[in-house]
């Protein structure tokens, strides 16, 4: 094994313990069963898996495989994996590279409009440009793709793929820009052909994803070999995909867009807006802004029957539906955005009344909308992630990996794994000595014990630490509203970058290179805590992480749902998997930001005395081992600036 390892493994040296992620990947390939690895941030999974999977396939005993990301970022780290995998081993094999249709498109390249569409829009556009419903159609399309079949001029641009491949997303858009080609029609005509596949979680997950593209390239669901990167947000992204909401700034903007467009929608519009506000203004008479009140199922649809008369308000959707369709084409002709809140609107009822009442809780909220007008919402969220397992259930192998995936059993459990599995827990491969965790035990943002005089202390005890470590730092707190009573009290030189709801990573990143010492706040679970590298030529650029409280999940009505549903599925377990696990792996993702390689040095402060308590036997054993809790804070800072004098 050892020779085949070598022939496949592109670089000089292995990182510690990684020879045991490809044996344990390859077995799992070799077998046809599930593996869950969890392996730490910056210990080479991603090449891992890739190494294992062609050694399993020059042994005849794997099939295609299927390589899935959160991120572009992510799957431009498997990509460049593959391009050195393939350098090195001479092997000459196919991959073929899915990102966004919408990152990808020429037009939308070249078109504003395009570029601010919401991707579901951009579907619709996509797919009425290539059917010639406009603007004469797609010349990209029409290039690559003529009579279902492929043109000349895409067959000689897959020939020279098939041996230049895996490109880059960008590299990719240039060539087909060379030959003007659709670069995401070449890319489906690749994955005949090709060994490896690296897309996002949908090419998977949808069913209708599945169909149009796995399905069209005659590749069988189980003879994929599935690769599930940062597996720990899967549970999240599978109810995610059937949860929706709909605001009065879309209902507002489809009742213009009915008087505009003269569209007889029998009242629905007017009818669905009273039922949004009448509910909005329940949710906040019974919890003011922003928490969700629980609503019966049918108390919208009643309601629309009611207000409209109507007997078959799902008859009346699909009409909508098309509709909107004829007002998306209407508003491109005239130089607008192909975008229609009619056709919206309806698809948000369509799906409410087949949304399924055992998995599913459906619910209103207030939003504090500024110094304008109050926004109102309903949604629906489902519960139950196990429409993953249904599909890794079929797969041939799946390997879920990630740097917080401790909880095997939760993930088998909530997921509905059935097939036989294995699992490998990698200890940190990063010198113990390189990081210090600190607990500041005299604070807490225990929801009983919040108030301004906590706030002030917690801000005052940031402004201290802070001002100890000399370097960047990221501070993340369980919400928003907790992070604003802080922030606000903590007067400091450090210039700050405050993550927003509509923050974007590159800026961060540049924020981070552009100052040698700095501060970025953000939430747990959000944009700022998981999934980012914020790294620098393989070293972390952050001196410091500090966590504000434990990201619990916050006490809610739909959670309190969440917690009875699994409380019926899951037993004793329920709360366990509702709210420990939870709050654990977006810790855990929070503090993981810090060290990603064998030369990073840093500082930890989880500041909350809960942690110290029941809480820490909970923790995974990387962390426990290494926590000092401190009940008096002139302590935590001098330890603090000891260890900042080894710098």
């Amino acid at each position: 094994m050892e020779r085949e390892i070598l022939k496949f493994f592109p670089y000089g040296k292995f990182r510690p313990y990684q020879k045991e992620a490809i044996l344990f990947a390859y077995r799992i390939i070799s077998k046809g069963i599930v593996g869950l690895l969890n392996s730490p941030c910056g210990t080479g999974k991603s090449v891992s898996v890739l190494t294992a999977f062609f050694i399993a396939k020059s042994n005849h005993s794997a099939g295609k495989l299927f390589v899935l990301t959160r991120t572009r970022s992510q799957l431009e780290i498997f990509c460049r994996e593959l391009k050195g995998i393939k350098q090195h081993s001479g092997k000459n094999f196919v991959a073929s590279i899915l990102t966004s249709k919408q990152e990808i498109c020429p037009k939308a390249k070249d078109d504003e409009r395009l570029k601010k569409l919401s991707y579901h829009d951009f579907i619709r556009y996509c797919k009425d440009i290539k059917e010639m419903k406009l603007n004469g159609g797609c010349e990209y399309y029409t290039n690559t793709i003529e009579r279902w079949r492929l043109t000349s001029r895409a067959q000689y641009a897959l020939l020279r793929l098939k041996v230049i491949s895996p490109l880059l997303p960008d590299e990719l858009y240039n060539f087909c820009k060379e030959f003007k080609l659709c670069p995401h029609e070449v890319s489906k005509a690749l994955m005949p052909y090709s060994e490896v596949v690296v897309g996002n979680y949908n090419y998977i997950l949808s069913e209708a994803i599945r169909e149009s593209i796995i399905s069209k390239a005659k590749i069988k669901i189980e003879g994929i070999d599935c690769v599930f990167d940062e597996a720990h947000s899967l549970p999240d992204y599978a109810t995610g995909m059937f949860s929706d909401e709909l605001s009065t700034i879309t209902v507002d903007r489809a009742l213009k867009e009915a008087e505009e467009f003269r569209i007889d929608d029998y009242g629905f519009i007017e009818a669905l807006d009273h039922v949004v506000r009448k509910l909005g203004l329940e949710a906040k008479h019974h919890h003011k802004f922003d928490e969700e009140h629980l609503i019966e199922k049918d108390r919208v649809i009643m309601e629309i029957r009611k207000l409209t008369g109507l007997n078959d308000v799902s008859d009346l959707c699909e009409k909508l539906i098309l509709i909107g369709e004829s007002v998306r084409l209407s508003k491109l002709e005239k130089g607008g955005r192909p975008t229609s809140y009619i056709g919206r609107c309806a698809e948000f009822v369509y799906s409410w009344i087949n949304a399924n009442n055992k998995s599913h809780v459906f619910y209103s909220l207030a939003v504090k909308n500024g110094d304008k007008e109050d926004m109102y919402r309903i949604g629906f969220k489902c519960m139950d992630p196990s429409i993953a397992g249904n599909i890794i259930n079929q797969l041939r192998s799946t390997i879920l990996m990630s740097g917080t995936l401790w909880e095997f059993q939760y993930y088998i459990d909530v997921l509905g794994i059935r097939k036989t599995y294995e699992a490998l827990n990698l200890p940190s491969p990063f010198p113990r000595e390189n990081r210090l965790i600190l607990v500041d035990r005299t604070v807490t943002t225990k929801y009983e014990k919040r108030s301004l005089e906590e706030y002030y202390k917690i801000a005052e005890h940031l402004k201290e630490i802070t001002k100890n470590i000399p370097g960047r730092i990221a501070i993340y707190f369980p919400s928003y509203e907790v992070a604003n009573n802080i922030i606000r009290s903590m007067n400091t030189n450090i210039p700050i970058l405050k993550e927003e709801k509509d923050t974007n990573i590159v800026e961060v990143l540049e924020f981070l290179k552009s100052k040698d010492r700095c501060i970025i706040t953000g939430v747990a679970r959000g944009k700022i805590s998981e999934g980012v590298d914020m790294t620098e030529e393989g070293r972390s650029l952050l001196l410091g992480v500090i966590v504000v409280g434990l990201p619990y999940p916050k006490k809610t009505e739909i959670h309190e749902a969440l917690r009875a549903f699994y409380k019926t599925k899951f037993g004793e377990n329920a709360v366990k998997y509702s709210d420990e696990i939870p709050c654990i792996n977006a810790l855990a993702q929070s503090i993981g930001r810090l060290i990603r390689s064998q030369e990073d040095k840093g500082i930890i402060v989880l500041m909350d005395r809960r942690v110290s308590g029941r809480f820490k036997s909970k923790l995974p054993e990387d962390i426990r081992k290494d926590i000092k809790g401190f009940k008096k804070f002139k302590n935590l800072i001098e330890t603090l600036r000891k260890f900042t004098a080894t710098f």
